[in-house]
């Protein structure tokens, strides 16, 4: 019974560094995303907010970032308009509090960007749409909206898992 302290002790240990050594360290991914909306809020006194939709180019499908920004991206993000293609970091981490890998766009080419990660206007979709046929004929249209192998080898910030 001597060692009983001793070895629960080591056993807690060992268990905290397992449960935190268990994923991966943040990865920094570079990729293009073009601008497919972008809306700025508060001009007047200067740009407050921004909003943006954007779509990863080199994903397969529709894989789009719908993301608001705050001010100190509104006052650098300024040029960006509708068709724009610019450079995008984004970073993958594991999120303990969500239990699964989260993304954050950190850079659109030149500005920095902090969005809230918690705010409700910040999401992803990913969606795979096929054509649906009978007897050669296309009669309507199946989308597939999971994060499938093929997308995560081309897009690996994307992973959930």
């Amino acid at each position: 019974m001597l060692g009983t302290p001793r070895v629960h002790a080591c056993l807690v240990v060992a268990a905290a560094l397992t449960a935190s050594g268990c994923k991966e360290k943040p990865k920094t991914f570079s990729t293009t995303v073009e601008v497919m909306q972008v809306r700025t809020f508060g001009a007047a006194a200067g740009p407050k907010l921004t909003d943006l939709d954007l779509k990863y180019i080199q994903c397969p499908g529709n894989a789009r970032q719908i993301m608001r920004a705050g001010k100190e991206f509104s006052e650098c993000g300024t040029k960006l308009k509708v068709g724009d293609k610019i450079p995008a970091d984004v970073v993958l981490s594991y999120n303990a509090e969500r239990g699964n890998y989260r993304n954050e766009i950190t850079k659109l080419g030149a500005c920095a960007v902090k969005p809230d990660q918690k705010d409700e206007a910040n999401y992803q979709m990913v969606e795979n749409c096929t054509e649906v046929k009978a007897s050669g004929v296309v009669v309507g249209v199946r989308c597939e909206r999971g994060r499938g192998p093929e997308l995560v080898a081309k897009c690996p910030w994307l992973r959930r898992n």
